[in-house]
């Protein structure tokens, strides 16, 4: 399809003369219609903007949520290891306990054994000289 020739102003044309108003106009005309777009497709190109902006925001809007989600969750995570945290907090302190009274019950008990030997040993001595 022949371009569309644009008309050359009257003033332009006589400045110039017909041929070179001609040449440009055919020029001209050629250029616009290889990059310009036309009215209809540029609404329709707008159209589809629309309907795009409207995905992204839909778009914007679901990732704004799931974002929303996954901070409550992780909240929740970290809850959760903080009690675990305490949790261990306090089973360590039961060990610490624990192991203050391993060495007392063990304290007592060598010193038990240690005067319980002494006695044993004392009363073997007595027996040996009673004798």
């Amino acid at each position: 399809m022949a371009p569309r020739v644009l008309e050359v102003p009257p003033l332009l044309r006589q400045a110039w003369g017909e041929e070179v108003a001609d040449a440009l106009s055919f020029w001209l005309s050629s250029v616009l219609e290889e990059r310009a777009v036309s009215r209809d497709e540029y609404r329709q190109i707008l159209s589809r903007l629309d309907i795009l902006e409207h995905d992204v925001a839909d778009l914007k809007a679901d990732v704004q949520e799931l974002r929303r989600e996954m901070n409550e969750r992780f909240d929740r995570v970290n809850e959760r290891f903080d009690r675990m945290n305490e949790r261990f907090d306090q089973m360590h302190d039961r060990m610490d306990r624990m192991y203050q009274q391993m060495v007392v019950q063990t304290r007592w008990l060598i010193g038990a054994l240690t005067i319980i030997g002494t006695v044993i040993t004392i009363l073997l001595a007595i027996a040996q000289f009673v004798r």
